[in-house]
């Protein structure tokens, strides 16, 4: 088993996807300019090892993707964590693998079922868990089968999917826990840094007035990050406060301000493309920022470090999708990203009683809404009590805002172009009316920022109003996605390949 590289020029620079065929043990890779390739391994992936040793399938700490060649067979490995995927599609030319659900249906020619009503219901379920989410997408050449935190496994003939081991970790103390964190922190910023690289890459935090982003800034500080990302309001309007934490931190903050994306043309398909949700979009405005980093984030803090949080298995159950939404854009903006907070996240029952310990209680503060541990990590960095970690703030993007006007006016004129994919799967074709998604998102947005503002009430809201996609809303994924592949197969000369 061995691999055959192409780069395909004016791909996203961290896209690859390959080819697995039966007949001559070859794997074909077809790659942006980015991605690390060697003779038995290939990736776009950071992790805490010898980068040299490309050993990124063999922890579950590591950040991005990649294929492995062990034993006679191929290892292609998903990240350690619940914010990014691999996706395979076996066909009569072999399986394909990739990171990129648009350059699947690129390079194999599948096509999916665009008056489908429930692809943003079917990614976003990965929240119930890794036993409960769905793992397909049906296409024109059969489904496509998603795989997060885990393997696809080639042995030459057919394909096996895997999860990622459970590997047990002392987390008895908050020492024995922050240690864990800050160690192999420092041993991924050697990774990132080594000059074996193609390019190096350096550490972007982001930085809030909440809990998790602060923390993980503050860890990324004594592991040589210089640089947090802030935005400058949530989505109700209200200033945030991540500049003045990243300035007690003593960090340099790139600050962006959240409706910038607008004025950038067409960019929210890259996000949409991904799960049917735009909710990291802010992030867009970013792009030059985002280039050549590795960004830390704390996704799923809510539930790691909370209190309350009442499932504690180790099936990783979310409380929302956030992050999802990163997974095509930062393979065109070429960023890796690394939510430090799915670190030992298996082991939520020892974080939890760790949260809930005597010696905690110092950092425990009165109210509804207090995570002792990354409390704890961020008053140690240097960042006073009032500033962070007062009221739950919400900066995704809601489903009142998910589309640029010029955007808007490209998927409604997609729909009304294609409506008789609806009437002949015998389907309602959706409303046209920019007044109608106007006037729900209205409705919605008021709703959500109410709760969001009262004590106690802020938890019974959805912590993205994306979960009550409207029937306009349901049908923007499938548009983005076609959108974003047409532009793999701009570049993919198919008699060459």
């Amino acid at each position: 088993m061995k691999f055959a590289y192409q780069r395909v020029s004016g791909w996203p620079p961290l896209a690859w996807i390959a080819r697995c065929a039966a007949k001559n043990g070859i794997v074909t890779v077809w790659h942006g300019s980015q991605v690390e390739v060697r003779e038995q391994w290939f990736c776009e992936a950071a992790w805490p090892g010898l980068f040299e040793e490309g050993n990124f399938d063999q922890t579950d700490l590591t950040a991005g993707t990649g294929g492995r060649c062990r034993d006679d067979s191929v290892i292609f490995a998903a990240p350690g964590n619940t914010t990014d995927r691999i996706l395979s599609l076996l066909t009569d030319k072999g399986l394909f693998v990739s990171n990129s659900l648009a350059c699947l249906l690129a390079v194999s020619g599948a096509a999916i079922d665009i008056s489908y009503p429930d692809y943003y219901k079917d990614f976003t379920s990965i929240i119930y868990g890794l036993s409960k989410y769905k793992q397909t997408v049906a296409t024109s050449l059969g489904d496509v089968r998603i795989t997060m935190f885990g393997y696809v496994v080639w042995d030459g003939s057919k394909a096996a999917y895997t999860l990622r081991k459970l590997e047990k970790r002392d987390f008895r103390n908050f020492a024995c826990y922050e240690q864990f964190l800050q160690e192999n922190l420092n041993k991924f910023a050697d990774n990132i840094a080594d000059s074996g690289r193609k390019r190096r890459y350096r550490f972007l935090a982001t930085a809030s007035s909440g809990y998790d982003s602060p923390a993980i800034a503050a860890l990324a500080k004594g592991a040589g990050c210089r640089d947090a990302l802030c935005i400058d309001k949530d989505r109700f309007g209200e200033k945030e406060n991540g500049e003045q934490v990243a300035a007690y931190l003593g960090l340099n903050s790139v600050c962006v301000e959240r409706d910038a994306w607008r004025q950038l043309e067409g960019i929210e398909i890259f996000f949409l493309a991904a799960d049917g949700t735009a909710e990291a979009v802010p992030l867009a405005s970013a792009k030059n920022e985002l280039s050549g980093r590795v960004l830390l984030t704390g996704y799923h803090g809510d539930k790691i470090w909370a209190k309350d949080t009442q499932d504690l298995g180790d099936d990783i159950v979310r409380g929302d999708s956030s992050g999802l939404s990163l997974t095509e854009y930062r393979l065109w903006a070429g960023f890796i990203h690394c939510p430090i907070t799915f670190w030992g996240v298996r082991q939520i029952r020892d974080i939890n009683l760790l949260s809930r310990a005597e010696e905690m209680h110092p950092w425990d503060v009165a109210g509804d809404y207090s995570r002792p541990i990354p409390r704890r990590i961020i008053e140690s960095g240097g960042v006073p009590r009032g500033a962070f970690g007062i009221a739950k703030k919400a900066s995704a993007v809601g489903s009142g805002e998910f589309l640029s006007s010029v955007s808007f006016d490209a998927y409604r004129t997609w729909l009304a172009g294609n409506r008789m994919e609806w009437l002949k799967r015998g389907r309602l074709p959706p409303p046209l009316s920019k007044r109608y998604e106007h006037i729900t998102g209205r409705i919605s947005g008021t709703v959500e920022s109410i709760l969001h503002k009262t004590p106690l009430l802020w938890r019974l809201a959805p912590r993205n109003s994306l979960d009550r996609p409207t029937r306009l809303r349901q049908y923007v994924f499938a548009w983005a996605v076609n959108e974003v592949s047409r532009r793999y197969r701009a570049h993919f000369d198919y008699d060459r390949y």
